[in-house]
């Protein structure tokens, strides 16, 4: 049996308590470090984050629905019959169809046109309900709109009967500055309600929708309904959220009447005057602190013992067995200590570059005047697949007419971008020297000018890079269109002659094995109004998904055309992505996404 005397054993036992002292202080260090990062990220990132993914859910029903009545309005179906009378024939047929399309069609719980010269009231059944009255408190809402002078209007309305949330669009109908009637639809948010119960976070976490007289129109739980924000909230607070001229988004911090402390952020819409609130318990957002904390505890007794018996088995096998000890702790300590920090200073500048390529990217791809001055309509779906990335959209106003464009360029990430930097630039170099009229010369010349930038002239070399490419000439009265593409075709759909395609050329731009002199091709055409362009790159078409993985394809591109191309614009993009996301289920995203689609007049 070996024995040890007291001086070794005092050595071993302080030098186990200095490790476990430290190890205990690092980790009460890190958890208030920690308790302070996740406090902050909760208030600045989280709870915003939260609040504003459920505000944009609600803004997008309420516009829906406004841009549903708008076009209910600008119906001329519906304006020669109010202009004629309301009188019974083809016009009234046909407004009282669009009545009943609004209901079964789009989802929307009814419709109705309110005449202001006959004053009779049409629901979303073609039926004509009544009429309504100016000594009618019910009818008030008819004639206050009518006062107000405006061209929509937007009400949030709680039936207690029905224990439902209805939004209200009512849009003006006018014969010059005369009114011919009210027209609208009203959408319930039953399913926004049980979307509300799905963003819940913990057990104390509550979610409001509030008027400005602060009534709850919306709520998580069914039991707040129709309820004053102020039988929840401490009146301090409730007069923050409702004195404000117009609503704001704040974070505030409040001790509830249990002492807890409590974090509660208002969001407002920007659809209506109304706001979003949620608020959640701090101790529940930072409950798995405490767990951390357990775990910190549970290590620093396990390394303890472990210490213990390390330093044991040293002094027994080797000499000098606390000197060896400190000198093999401290190399190791070094060394974990360089290479953490060179790992974390290569991520750092690695994400750098990243977020700069990313700035540099977005400040050439944002050009939201030049979209406004070049098109009536416009919407994009432009989904990098590393952040920034290869594709790139473009629009180039020039006397006489505009330039609009997309492409995919060779690569993804930062390599993509740097070659979209370069073809944007080219773009706009070759769009001012006076080849815009003829889309087909501007992508020679472009093909050129990669060419000779990046030396790839010869067969053979270091490089071999280029880009495909779709771009448009639109006259300056917006009724001439001209095509040329390079791998990269143009989708165009109106109601009279339905989907059409106008294919690219076979070959890319810039590459070795494409001809210096290769001569693409320009369509010409008139466009009719109301007709929709459409151009994307192949990480659209080439997306794997569905139950055999295969690539989406262009045939089920044409046929979300065919299917959703009667509606507007943007619907028609929050429908393509959605098909486009269901197709691709879990699988991860191949390429860079983009998808532009417009109309000129």
């Amino acid at each position: 049996m070996k024995y040890y005397d007291k001086g070794t054993l005092r050595i071993i036992g302080f030098a186990s308590l200095v490790i476990i002292f430290s190890m205990l202080l690092i980790g009460a260090i890190v958890y208030m470090f920690t308790e302070s990062g996740v406090v902050k990220k909760l208030k600045e990132k989280d709870l915003p984050s939260i609040a504003q993914a459920m505000a944009a859910k609600v803004d997008g029903r309420i516009d829906r629905a406004k841009e549903t009545s708008f076009v209910l309005a600008a119906d001329p179906d519906v304006r020669r019959w109010l202009q004629d009378g309301e009188a019974a024939g083809e016009y009234q047929e046909r407004s009282l169809q669009r009545l009943t399309t609004l209901v079964r069609q789009f989802g929307y719980s009814n419709s109705f046109i309110v005449s202001a010269g006959t004053s009779k009231y049409w629901g979303e059944n073609g039926k004509l309900l009544g009429s309504v009255s100016p000594n009618e408190q019910a009818d008030r809402w008819f004639f206050d709109f009518l006062a107000s002078k405006q061209d929509i209007q937007v009400n949030l309305d709680y039936n207690k009967e029905r224990g439902q949330t209805f939004v209200f669009t009512n849009a003006l109908v006018k014969d010059g500055d005369r009114p011919l009637a009210v027209v609208g639809v009203g959408l319930s948010l039953e399913d926004l309600a049980k979307e509300f119960q799905q963003f819940k976070y913990g057990e104390t976490s509550r979610l409001w929708l509030i008027d400005p007289k602060g009534e709850i129109v919306l709520a998580a739980e069914t039991s707040d309904y129709g309820k004053q924000i102020g039988s929840f909230l401490d009146g301090n607070i409730v007069s923050q959220l409702l004195e404000q001229a117009s609503p704001v988004s704040q974070t505030l911090e409040f001790q509830n009447p249990d002492g807890e402390l409590t974090d509660l952020i208002s969001y407002p819409l920007t659809s209506t005057n109304m706001q979003l609130l949620f608020q959640i318990e701090r101790q529940e957002t930072v409950s798995f602190l405490s767990r951390i904390k357990l775990n910190t505890v549970a290590v620093s007794l396990i390394s303890f013992v472990l210490i213990l018996f390390l330093f044991y088995y040293v002094s027994h096998r080797l000499a000098n067995p606390y000197e060896r000890a400190l000198q093999m702790n401290q190399q190791l300590e070094r060394k974990v200590k360089e290479r953490t920090q060179e790992l974390a200073e290569r991520n750092e500048k690695m994400m750098d570059s990243i977020d700069y390529a990313k700035r540099i990217q977005e400040s050439l791809l944002l050009r939201p005047q030049e979209w406004t001055t070049a098109t009536k309509e416009h919407v994009l779906i432009y989904k990098p697949r590393d952040g920034v990335g290869g594709d790139f959209h473009w629009v180039k106003p020039l006397p006489g007419g505009t330039l609009i464009a997309i492409g995919d360029c060779t690569g993804h990430g930062v390599p993509g971008a740097l070659m979209t930097m370069l073809a944007i630039s080219l773009l706009d170099r070759v769009a001012e020297e006076g080849y815009a009229e003829e889309p087909a010369r501007v992508l020679g010349e472009l093909n050129r000018l990669i060419k000779k930038t990046l030396n790839q002239t010869e067969p053979n070399g270091l490089t071999d890079d280029g880009l495909d490419i779709g771009i448009c000439y639109l006259s300056e009265d917006r009724t001439l269109l001209r095509f040329a593409g390079a791998k990269c075709s143009l989708y165009l759909r109106d109601d009279r002659q339905g989907t059409r395609v106008l294919e690219g050329g076979r070959k890319s731009i810039g590459y070795r094995r494409t001809p210096m002199e290769y001569p693409f091709v320009s369509h010409e055409l008139r466009l009719q109004p109301g007709t929709s362009c459409y151009m994307a790159t192949d990480g659209f078409f080439d997306q794997s998904g569905g139950e055999k993985g295969y690539a989406f394809g262009k045939r089920r591109f044409t046929e979300l055309l065919d299917r959703y191309g009667h509606s507007p614009l943007r619907e028609q993009a929050d429908l393509f992505w959605h098909e486009f996301q269901t197709y691709m289920g879990d699988e991860a995203q191949r390429d860079d996404i983009t998808l532009l689609a417009f109309q000129a007049s």
